[in-house]
């Protein structure tokens, strides 16, 4: 495992909320980059519930590059601590800050590859598709893009017009069989099965619909006695794993056999 990026095609169901759903749940130590440019750091005035201040983050991290590099170690001096061995790379306070990052992605998604020798996973927030300035260079560095999506026809039918211009953007820059889907509530209407045929994509599984819980995450709210029980928690560490696996399979996949030659195109 290495970087893992998930993005969504509207506002809801929120990709912030299975980001760090899915980190919580994640069997390694686990990074989450807030890369959504549509700004106010959901987890910073969410999750954390504005007790921390936005001193450190994505811009932080940009204007000391400008004097010493793109490096892990300040990556990690811009980096929050969400839980054990769980960190947080909050994103911008303003969306007018976003033009200032568009030079930062192709070093900084270098940096975030690296974290994988240290036994750092990276999960980026990208965000909605289709946004201003959107970090599309983590997404085409990434080992698997995640799009995120209800089930009902508004959100299905919006994510479909996005995924061909994705695919083709993924394939001009390496290749997209990483491209994937991950469902939240499925039957509500539509089952996995019958998304999976409108996306033309793999879809990987679902989280469960369960708002009480994903307060937790969303607006942190107090977890309930039986919280780590719930039908969130459970189905979130069901699909950290399916994804683990899935990006296992792709790397497999990409390795050449003993005596093949290596494709060039995958040469890092």
């Amino acid at each position: 495992m290495a970087v893992v990026a998930l993005a969504s095609a509207k506002g809801a169901p929120g990709v912030t909320t299975s980001v760090l759903a899915l980190a919580f749940a994640w069997h390694r130590p686990a990074l989450v980059v807030e890369a959504d440019m549509s700004g106010s750091s959901s987890v910073l005035s969410g999750f954390l519930r504005g007790s921390t201040d936005h001193s450190r983050g994505l811009v932080g991290l940009s204007v000391s590059a400008r004097q010493h590099g793109f490096t892990d170690h300040g990556l990690w001096e811009q980096c929050l601590r969400l839980g054990e061995e769980r960190y947080l790379l909050p994103g911008i306070a303003d969306p007018a800050q976003a033009a200032a990052l568009t030079s930062a992605w192709t070093p900084l998604s270098g940096v975030l590859a690296d974290l994988e020798a240290a036994g750092v996973d990276v999960l980026v927030d990208a965000g909605r598709l289709g946004t201003a300035y959107a970090p599309m260079p983590l997404l085409r560095a990434a080992d698997c893009v995640v799009l995120v999506t209800g089930t009902r026809l508004p959100d299905v039918y919006a994510l479909s017009r996005r995924v061909p211009g994705l695919r083709s953007d993924l394939s001009v820059h390496g290749d997209a069989e990483g491209l994937c889907a991950l469902i939240i509530g499925e039957g509500r209407p539509y089952t996995n099965r019958e998304i999976e045929t409108s996306l033309g994509i793999a879809v990987l599984g679902s989280i469960a619909w369960d708002p009480l819980s994903a307060d937790v995450y969303s607006v942190g709210a107090t977890p309930g006695r039986r919280f780590e029980f719930s039908p969130l928690v459970r189905t979130a560490a069901a699909m950290a794993s399916t994804i683990s696996g899935f990006v296992r399979d792709l790397r497999a996949r990409l390795v050449p056999s003993a005596g093949e030659p290596r494709d060039k195109e995958h040469d890092v």
